[in-house]
Order: C-alpha cells, then sequence, then structure tokens
C-alpha cells in the first residue's frame, strides 16, 4: 500500500516538473498586412499650340487720280473716297502742263504704292511708275497697257447683258454691227459670243476715224437689223453721230447708243456703265492686290452690269412691244 502510494507521489512530481520545463504557448497576433501603395496616374497636360491667325492686313493708302472734273470721273472718284475714307486722297488733273508735272512728280516721289487712274489723261501720266500699283478705268484703249503692276476695270457696258436685253425688245432680231476703233479685241471677241448666245451674229468693223466711222456705216448691208455705237471718242464726233444715226433710221434700222441725249436723234435705247459696279471693281482689285508686287487677276476686270434707257416712240416704229419688266425703263425712266 504504502509502495502503491509512493509510485503515484513520484509520477505526480515528474509530471509536475515536466510542465514546468516546458515553455508557455504564445498565441501570435495575426499579422496585419499593410495595404498595397495605391500609385496615382501621371496625368500628362496637353500644351495647347495656338493656332496661328494672320492678322488683316492694315488697309493702305490709295490715291486717286482724275484725269478731269467730267461727271463720270467725279462719281467715280466720289464713291471711292467714300468707302477707302481718310485712306483716300483724291487730285484731278487741272490740263494745266507745269502744275500736273508738278503733281505727277509729287505722286511719283509719295510713299503711298496703290494709285487709281480714271482716264486715259490720269493713266497716260502715271503709268511709267515701276514700283507702283495702277489700276485704271474710264479707258478705252487700255489694251496697250500691258504689265503686272497695271491692270483695269472694263467702263464698257456688259455685252452679256446687252444682247440679252435686245433679244427680249427685239425677238427677231438676228444681226448686228458694231464700227469700232482700235485696241478692242478682247472686249468684241467676248460681245460677239454674247450676241451668238442670243443667236445674234455681231458683224465688226473696225475704223480709224470719224470719216471711218460714218463710211462704213454707210456700207452696213441692208439684212442687218441693229447698228450698236460705243461711246469712242477717237472715232466719234458730233457731225459723224448725228448723220450715221439719220442714215441707220431711214433705213429702219435699230440703234443702240450710249447716252440718254442720243435717243432723240433715232436711238432705240441707251446702255451706260454702271459707275457704282465700277468703283467696286476698281475697290475689289485694291483690296486683292493689297501688300503684293503685282496685280492679281486678268488685265481687265468685266463689268456684268449697266444702266438703260427705251425710246418708246422708236420701239412703236418697229412695232415692238415692250415687255411688262422693261417697262420702268421708258424714255429712260
Amino acid at each position: 500500500m504504502i509502495n502503491k502510494i509512493f509510485r503515484f507521489s513520484l509520477l505526480f512530481s515528474v509530471l509536475g516538473l515536466l510542465y514546468a520545463c516546458t515553455p508557455p504557448t504564445v498565441k501570435k497576433k495575426p499579422e496585419i498586412q499593410s495595404p498595397e501603395p495605391v500609385i496615382a496616374p501621371v496625368v500628362v497636360e496637353k500644351k495647347v499650340v495656338p493656332v496661328a491667325v494672320e492678322p488683316e492686313p492694315e488697309p493702305q493708302d490709295v490715291l486717286v487720280l482724275l484725269s478731269s472734273s467730267a461727271s463720270a470721273f467725279q462719281k467715280i472718284g466720289q464713291y471711292l473716297t467714300k468707302e477707302l475714307g481718310e485712306h483716300a486722297v483724291q487730285i484731278t488733273l487741272s490740263g494745266l502742263p507745269a502744275q500736273d508735272k508738278a503733281v505727277i512728280r509729287d505722286i511719283k516721289d509719295s510713299s503711298t504704292v496703290q494709285v487709281v487712274a480714271v482716264g486715259s489723261k490720269a493713266l497716260d501720266a502715271v503709268k511709267g511708275f515701276k514700283d507702283k500699283q495702277i489700276i485704271y478705268t474710264q479707258v478705252m484703249n487700255h489694251e496697250k497697257v500691258v504689265a503686272e503692276n497695271i491692270k483695269g476695270v472694263s467702263s464698257l457696258p456688259s455685252p452679256e447683258k446687252l444682247f440679252k436685253d435686245w433679244k427680249k425688245l427685239s425677238p427677231t432680231l438676228n444681226k448686228v454691227a458694231v464700227v469700232a476703233g482700235s485696241n478692242l479685241d478682247l472686249y468684241l471677241k467676248r460681245a460677239k459670243k454674247a450676241a451668238k448666245a442670243q443667236e445674234i451674229e455681231l458683224i465688226v468693223e473696225r475704223v480709224k476715224s470719224d470719216k471711218g466711222f460714218i463710211y462704213k456705216s454707210k456700207k452696213i448691208k441692208p439684212d442687218v437689223g441693229g447698228q450698236w455705237i460705243l461711246p469712242d471718242n477717237r472715232i466719234l464726233s458730233g457731225k459723224a453721230l448725228k448723220e450715221v444715226m439719220a442714215y441707220a433710221s431711214r433705213r429702219g434700222r435699230q440703234i443702240v447708243v450710249f447716252s440718254p441725249k442720243l435717243l432723240s436723234f433715232g436711238g432705240f435705247f441707251y446702255i451706260t456703265p454702271d459707275l457704282e459696279a465700277i468703283a467696286n471693281g476698281v475697290l475689289q482689285r485694291l483690296t486683292d492686290s493689297a501688300g503684293k508686287t503685282a496685280i492679281s487677276g486678268d488685265s481687265v476686270l468685266p463689268i456684268m452690269s449697266h444702266s438703260m434707257g427705251i425710246n418708246q416712240n422708236i420701239a412703236k416704229q418697229f412695232n415692238l412691244v415692250i415687255p411688262q419688266e422693261y417697262r420702268k425703263y421708258v424714255n429712260g425712266k
């Protein structure tokens, strides 16, 4: 019995000793994982490159030179100076040689690049200036002027509108003659094309004087129903006009003239250039050529409109009925 007690005591002692020697179990704390670093996206700023906008060229100073104080010249000059404002200077040639030479010399020496020449005398005075742009109008024999810095605006009426109007007023018209001066080849070529578009044959005769104008006008064949008289003072005179118009009227020929004053001499209707349209053409050439060496475009800019007036008495003589849309033009009204 004592032995059993002793063995149990010894067993407990050994177990207690083993327990005392065993290190305590340490519960590990759960590891807290650091969150992965958030990397912010890299924003690349786009550089906005400004588009270069070319500034509009500053308006250039323009010198408007008139050949004389003729009404048509003055009206064109007034319209130009009104539109150009402070950038325009208008000068009218006096006809006095010494005074005009001084004016031309001042123009040549000036810094003004663009010059508008209205009329032949003005053009002749400045056409030799190589360092300026010369834009001219109210000039008939312009085809002799050929240069990159000298170009014009037509002062002649639109043949396209002329033949369209004439055909509407006189539907059976099929042949028209024109007796003209020299250096009008381009214009007359355009006129032939315009006439053909209206089923009209345009017969062109060229002369050099008022005597030639009378002679060729009287030689026009009887089957030609109309004669168109251009405003060409190189071949016209008061005497020549009256004689030719009287001759044509006696032969029953319709005559288109260039002034309302000529209706009383037997003109069927008159056409005159649209002076405002001409001035606008000059302004367009000035704008298109600003800042350039040469003048842009064709040698002569055509004008596609004109003013007109109809002689109602002559229309009655030819048994013509004036269409409704043309009645506002009767007798120049």
